[in-house]
């Protein structure tokens, strides 16, 4: 009951723990970014660092990877690279370490002020995540993937399985995403 007094007042913000970002905690990394694909960023630190910062818990397609809509192929990859450009461009941003990546980069929560980017980047549809447990990640998923935007418009290889050798053909193909 007394949740339900809590839900109904507007100006109160329910903040439920959640497994995934508290895995996330140190002083954050501040700067300007530009995207390198869709999912990883270069940040220019204030005092000048350059530092790799992978999205944390977020798959979006490779840089030269095709998807298909009703259409035809489209370069999904280069779609999902200007998609997050978009949400970097002129911003300052802050993005929390939660790990270091295999590739000697960190797997970062960003942030734009009140805006989670990995969250944006999810909401938009170019990216899935494998953060089932985290309400925050899994429902912007949810969202883009019921309104049907990028990847969710069409036919495509999840990331991981093209970085496996999978393609996405003019048939119907294994490790496809299908919308239904």
């Amino acid at each position: 009951m007394v949740l339900a007094a809590m839900c109904a007042m507007p100006d109160r913000a329910l903040a439920f723990w959640d497994p995934v970002t508290a895995q996330c905690e140190g002083a954050p990394l501040e700067g300007t970014a530009v995207a390198i694909d869709g999912d990883s960023l270069e940040m220019t630190a204030d005092d000048g660092a350059r530092l790799v910062i992978h999205l944390f818990t977020l798959s979006a397609p490779e840089l030269f990877q095709d998807c298909r809509d009703a259409d035809g192929f489209w370069s999904c990859g280069r779609d999902a690279k200007r998609n997050l450009d978009g949400l970097l461009e002129g911003r300052k941003l802050s993005c929390t370490p939660c790990r270091r990546d295999p590739h000697g980069g960190i797997e970062a929560l960003c942030r734009d002020g009140d805006r989670d980017i990995n969250a944006e980047v999810l909401r938009g549809g170019f990216a899935t995540t494998h953060a089932y447990f985290s309400n925050a990640m899994h429902s912007a998923e949810v969202q883009a993937r019921r309104q049907r935007r990028g990847l969710w418009r069409g036919d495509w290889v999840h990331p991981d399985a093209w970085r496996q050798g999978v393609r996405l053909g003019t048939q119907s193909c294994q490790g496809c995403f299908l919308p239904q």
